[in-house]
């Protein structure tokens, strides 16, 4: 005796659409974590530039804060450059007076942003490489008209720069 079965199984049409509604599914899957992974990127890029920012803010404001006399600026080719003495030496580790320098340099078709202290009695002279694809650097102080780009024999600086394609700023000045 044969035993007639009712259940056919799945049509060619059913079997299609089973696969279309599969690849819209995966489809929006990969979208979302398209997304996701973006945004992860991007903020990875921002908490990047803030942390260089923090950290760079710190040095910076340190050295004007032990700064001894008057700044001096001039500007290069790539922007302004600051040059002042300071009992902030990272090379020493101590109170040692030496002649601190923040500016940007180029090397391999790349701007980056160096700190260069120097001592000409010990023969000190140590150069660091804080940030790189830096853009405009400036060096600032007050007037009464608002920041400038020249020197008015202030103990106050504004250091503006670009960084990760948005402008940065840190203000400090040396301890009364």
């Amino acid at each position: 005796m044969f035993i007639i079965s009712t259940d056919r199984g799945m049509t060619l049409l059913e079997v299609l659409i089973a696969l279309a509604l599969s690849a819209l599914v995966l489809a929006g899957l990969y979208s979302s974590m398209n997304t996701v992974f973006s945004t992860d990127r991007a903020l990875d890029d921002r908490l990047r530039g803030v942390m260089s920012y923090v950290r760079l803010s710190n040095l910076f404001q340190a050295d004007l804060r032990t700064m001894i006399g008057l700044p001096s600026m001039q500007n290069t080719i790539f922007g302004t450059e600051i040059s002042f003495k300071s009992t902030h030496s990272l090379d020493s580790n101590s109170s040692f007076p030496v002649m601190v320098t923040y500016f940007v340099d180029k090397v391999d078709g790349k701007k980056y942003l160096y700190r260069e202290e120097t001592e000409k009695k010990k023969g000190v002279n140590l150069r660091i490489r804080l940030l790189e694809k830096v853009g405009e650097l400036r060096f600032l102080s007050p007037s009464e008209e608002g920041w400038k780009e020249q020197f008015v024999g202030k103990d106050v600086v504004r250091m503006e720069y670009v960084y990760g394609g948005k402008k940065w700023t840190i203000t400090g000045g040396r301890l009364l």
